[in-house]
């Protein structure tokens, strides 16, 4: 394996956008995840959408905020008796499930309580539980 490159992320730029519309199942469920975590990511709903266009396959990304957000949901229910926390630690709690999502476990490196960091991790593993 190489050692990862360093890129100056004033550098980055958003890729093309890949699908001039997206189907409308998709845009529904697109909307019903950012109804739900759109007040913590810092861009508007069509920001949102127009990032799904740019993505290979949309209908993967999507499923995975719709996990995101089941995993959001479920912690709120089972250890906030769903009320809401700041808008800071919400993003706090919304980055964490981001990078389970990408696969990171060590609940060290969520930017989290260690507790809130393995409940965040059941969450994302059965939100239904």
């Amino acid at each position: 394996m190489t050692e990862p490159e360093y890129v100056d992320p004033k550098q980055l730029q958003p890729g093309p956008i890949r699908h001039g519309s997206l189907p409308s199942e998709l845009l529904d469920q697109i909307k019903a995840v950012f109804d739900v975590i759109g007040p913590y990511i810092g861009m508007t709903l069509e920001q949102f959408e127009i990032g799904f266009m740019r993505d290979m396959h949309p209908e993967r990304e999507v499923a995975l905020w719709c996990r995101i957000t089941k995993a959001w949901l479920a912690y709120h229910q089972d250890f906030l008796g769903k009320a809401t926390l700041t808008k800071e630690e919400e993003r706090k709690l919304l980055g964490a499930l981001i990078a389970i999502s990408t696969g990171i476990e060590e609940v060290s490196k969520l930017n989290v309580p260690d507790e809130v960091g393995r409940r965040l991790v059941r969450c994302y593993e059965d939100p239904a539980n």
